[in-house]
């Protein structure tokens, strides 16, 4: 089944909490991620299954988000240097260069380092990307950067929070904006025209059939 045709039931979220101190627990930090057959939310930085659409710490919908262990080899061989070279700098610049990609697939591997790398230079870079890439699931991992012991990390999450903040109040905006709804309107005109069209050249082609057997007969 593809992703198109896949649309999750929120209420048949498993991991779905609410006002339960279950839903602040700490996922933890584990020695290895295996990109193979795990995945980090967002939202929390958790690692759970590759194949679970909701995170099983803060119950996020990450069905439409892919998992980078299911993308190109570039992509999850960065993440790995990332998460695990013994060298600062060269995570920090795997850190630059899957914020660069602009995909949501790497807003997992990022909130992961923001969260748990030793050095506040790498934290810092996964935060300046997360606020760069404005992904509303990254308004909770970038709230816990807040209390990160070190003032750049936490004066980056200020900046990615107002990032983010306004990227979404913009598309709010730009949803009620009359010429928006206009073109909404013209979308659903466009549509019921072109659905009268199919439907009349329907019965024209069994008008024109129906002629055809009466004029053999």
């Amino acid at each position: 089944m593809s992703k198109k045709e896949f649309i999750p039931d929120p209420n048949k979220n498993p991991y779905r909490v609410r006002n339960s101190p279950q839903s602040h627990n700490n996922p933890g930090n584990p020695e290895f991620i295996d990109f193979n057959t795990q995945r980090v939310c967002p939202s929390c930085g958790g690692i759970i299954k590759i194949s679970h659409n909701f995170c099983k710490y803060c119950g996020v919908d990450l069905s439409r988000i892919e998992a980078i262990g299911t993308t190109d080899e570039i992509s999850k061989q960065l993440a790995i240097t990332a998460v695990s070279d013994p060298n600062a700098e060269v995570r920090k610049e795997a850190v630059d260069t899957l914020g660069n990609f602009g995909d949501t697939k790497v807003l997992g591997v990022l909130t992961y380092v923001m969260l748990h790398d030793p050095d506040p230079e790498v934290r810092r870079e996964a935060v300046d990307e997360l606020g760069d890439l404005h992904h509303p699931y990254s308004l909770d991992a970038l709230a816990k950067a807040l209390k990160d012991e070190s003032p750049e990390v936490r004066k980056e999450a200020i900046e990615g929070l107002k990032k983010i903040k306004k990227k979404v109040k913009e598309k709010k905006i730009e949803k009620g904006k009359a010429s928006e709804r206009e073109k909404d309107s013209d979308k659903e005109e466009e549509d019921k025209e072109k659905k009268d069209k199919k439907e009349k050249d329907k019965e024209k082609d069994d008008l024109e059939e129906k002629n055809e057997e009466e004029y053999l007969l």
